[in-house]
């Protein structure tokens, strides 16, 4: 079982870039059509990870290019999509 944590953009940033992730997932939102929550799992601790709004406890949603753009730039190759 995965136990996820909402953190915040930088904090995300830093464990992608620590190596610390292993598979991302982009859901597709079931509140804004055409737009994706980020997931990311790291499978050795069972943790997974989602990132947040800075000001709220809610999920940050993105398009998918930019989503794409996001972890192209972290150096992530890979991810899947999961539509509703």
């Amino acid at each position: 079982m995965i136990d996820f944590y909402r953190i915040k953009e930088g904090e995300f940033v830093r464990l992608v870039e620590t190596g610390s992730m292993t598979d991302f997932i982009a859901q597709e939102s079931n509140l804004e059509p055409n737009k994706y929550h980020l997931f990311a799992i790291n499978t050795q601790t069972g943790k997974g990870y989602t990132i947040r709004q800075a000001r709220v406890d809610e999920l940050r949603s993105w398009r998918l290019d930019r989503l794409a753009m996001l972890l192209k730039k972290l150096g992530q190759g890979s991810f899947q999509v999961r539509n509703l």
